[in-house]
């Protein structure tokens, strides 16, 4: 009886697979464009599937400078966009279509002149595009190779000027970028140098975080006790925010939250620059100096900071800031504000000891612009993360 029962049940299970089997070839999946729609070919009538013709872009050069080379991109009719990468001529790429999406400083759908900025004087690059067909599918790589020549003065950063995503720069807002930026200074340290990083430093437009620790613990701090120096006005001259950042987060997840926001700020970072990052004490008093107008020489008091204390320094001083990011709109950036009587901390990466770390502080109750040490524990919504990047 049990064997008589045994291939009923396997007779059963055979007729559902069977069932399921049918019911599958009885679908259409059809993936165009990165949708998925599922149909049931039992009710079709009939399919006619589209032959799509691949499609590429065509690219023309226009002009080439020092730091960047101006193309004229023409898109076909059958193409929904394109996507365009400027690739140094000697670096190895396995998959071009990938590189290119990557690395895309632009993503259009029309034809246009491009400027491509954030190249290297005198050197070879190839530019590339890659074209999506009417179904959004990738369907063409079209590349042309340029040689950028000497940069001229003319061409290079100044203090002021908007950064935008693709490493370009100017004095007043270009349509059709996107800044990210405001270059605070021209000079960078020798380490940032060696990383290829030689043209300046530049201000993130909006901040990264409020309301947060510089670390979860106060005696928490880089390896080595590598702390800057106040008594050689260290905390002036300490721009490698880069290097301090990146012993920060190279340690434990979550132990530094104010490295942690710099370094996840949202904003595109251009592709041959550090990254954002903490900047440090140094980099806070050039900002001050040379978008603030603050006076280059601030009187001291005691071992751990220095400050500007004239009854006008934290209007004028955040005016000015402020003044060279509104030349990026007023819809790309959020001012720095302080309200009378109030005060706000943007923390540095540069440390004064291990219970404290260099902040930057805008006080308008006791009418001070002060770089000082600051509790690495506490997190009032007074503090605030605002990242900086070096190209």
């Amino acid at each position: 009886m049990k064997k008589i029962l045994s291939i009923v049940t396997i007779a059963l299970l055979a007729t559902s697979l069977t069932a399921q089997a049918q019911r599958a070839r009885q679908r259409m999946i059809v993936n165009t464009g990165g949708k998925t729609v599922v149909y049931d070919a039992s009710r079709l009538d009939s399919v006619t599937f589209d032959q799509v013709a691949p499609v590429g872009v065509g690219l023309e050069l226009m002009s080439t400078a020092g730091y960047s080379v101006k193309v004229k991109a023409t898109m076909p009719t059958d193409c929904q966009h394109y996507q365009l990468a400027a690739i140094p001529a000697g670096e190895t790429v396995t998959d071009m279509a990938q590189y290119i999406r990557d690395h895309a400083a632009y993503d259009l759908s029309e034809s246009r002149e491009l400027e491509v900025g954030g190249l290297v004087p005198n050197s070879d690059f190839v530019i590339a595009t890659l074209a999506y067909d009417r179904y959004g599918m990738a369907s063409q790589v079209t590349t042309l190779a340029v040689t950028t020549v000497e940069a001229a003065d003319s061409e290079l950063p100044k203090v002021g000027y908007i950064l935008y995503a693709d490493g370009s720069w100017s004095r007043r807002m270009v349509k059709g970028r996107t800044p990210v930026g405001i270059i605070f200074s021209t000079t960078t340290s020798a380490d940032d140098q060696a990383n290829g990083w030689r043209l300046g430093y530049a201000l993130a437009l909006r901040d990264a975080a409020s309301t947060i620790k510089w670390a979860s613990a106060s005696a928490e701090h880089q390896a080595g006790d590598n702390y800057t120096s106040a008594d050689s006005l260290g905390f002036q001259t300490d721009k490698d925010g880069y290097k301090h950042t990146v012993a920060l987060t190279q340690q434990a997840t979550g132990l530094f939250p104010a490295a942690d926001a710099a370094v996840a700020y949202a904003a595109a970072a251009p592709v041959r620059s550090s990254g954002w990052y903490l900047p440090s004490s140094g980099q806070w008093y050039d900002i001050c100096v040379n978008l603030g107008g603050m006076p280059e020489q601030m009187p001291r008091q005691g071992k751990t900071e220095g400050y500007w204390n004239d009854p006008q320094c934290v209007t004028n001083c955040l005016s000015q800031i402020n003044e060279y990011m509104s030349l990026t709109g007023a819809a790309n950036y959020d001012p720095i504000k302080v309200a009378s009587g109030d005060y706000i901390w943007y923390w540095t990466s540069s440390e004064s000891s291990s219970q404290q770390a260099y902040s930057m502080f805008f006080n308008q109750d006791e009418l001070v612009v002060e770089i000082c040490g600051y509790f690495k524990e506490y997190a009032f919504g007074s503090n605030r993360v605002r990242s900086v990047i070096a190209f």
